[in-house]
């Protein structure tokens, strides 16, 4: 795997974050300096590996505080639902806050694990990456689960009300076609960040099959994470 970007001056090759070429110091692309975080989710649509690029080469990771914030809410609301579903956690709404932190800090943990030993692995088959740039690129892969958390779940609870989250009764029950609806649009919202998590490593390493590899891995990481996140209940 090789991604750099060549010096039209000295040839030199440089890795793709590099504002300067390390041989003749020539500017090899144009600064960027902060992330426009409306532009950035709109052009994740449009040109996914063109915005993964500008959030590596970006100097300030401004927005990724909110960004994985955001998530973190989401990680703990589906945290809830699996937990009700998968291992019957019916005691867990008692114990909001509690819960929200430790979903806080259990998501980061993982993002922050996932994104340390992708840049080790990356830099073992010789690509330069940066663990700041990697953490940047997987938590904006996970934008379509903002999407899901700002404008879906608001739905899903206007219709089933606490239903959706403790399925007791369940809401396929409740309104069965609503219910397959909602969920349909959840699972191609995880497609989506799958695309997107396969796109950001493809865009670091430009190798195809590592990428839906990683894409695929963390995926599973991030969902699983979820269903096994200990609840007080």
């Amino acid at each position: 795997m090789k991604n750099v970007i060549s010096c039209p001056g000295c040839s030199a090759e440089n890795p793709i974050y590099q504002l300067n070429c390390i041989g003749c110091k020539a500017y090899l692309r144009g600064r960027v300096v902060n992330v426009d975080f409306w532009k950035t989710i709109g052009s994740l649509l449009e040109s996914p590996f063109k915005t993964f690029l500008i959030l590596i080469q970006s100097e300030h990771k401004n927005f990724l505080i909110p960004t994985f914030c955001l998530f973190a809410i989401k990680f703990f609301i589906n945290g809830l639902i699996f937990s009700h579903i998968v291992h019957d956690y019916h005691g867990s709404l008692n114990y909001l806050l509690l819960n929200l932190g430790l979903s806080v800090i259990y998501s980061l943990i993982i993002l922050i694990a996932f994104s340390f030993i992708i840049t080790r692995i990356n830099k073992g088959f010789g690509i330069a990456n940066r663990f700041r740039d990697n953490l940047t690129i997987y938590i904006f892969a996970l934008v379509p689960q903002l999407i899901t958390l700002i404008v879906l779940f608001p739905l899903e609870y206007a219709v089933f009300g606490v239903h959706w989250i403790t399925f007791n009764p369940s809401p396929f029950v409740i309104r069965g076609g609503t219910a397959y609806i909602f969920a349909i649009i959840e699972g191609l919202m995880i497609l989506w960040s799958l695309f997107l998590a396969i796109s950001a490593t493809y865009t670091q390493t430009k190798s195809k099959i590592y990428s839906v590899f990683v894409g695929f891995v963390y995926i599973i990481v991030i969902f699983g994470g979820m269903i096994f996140l200990p609840n007080f209940h």
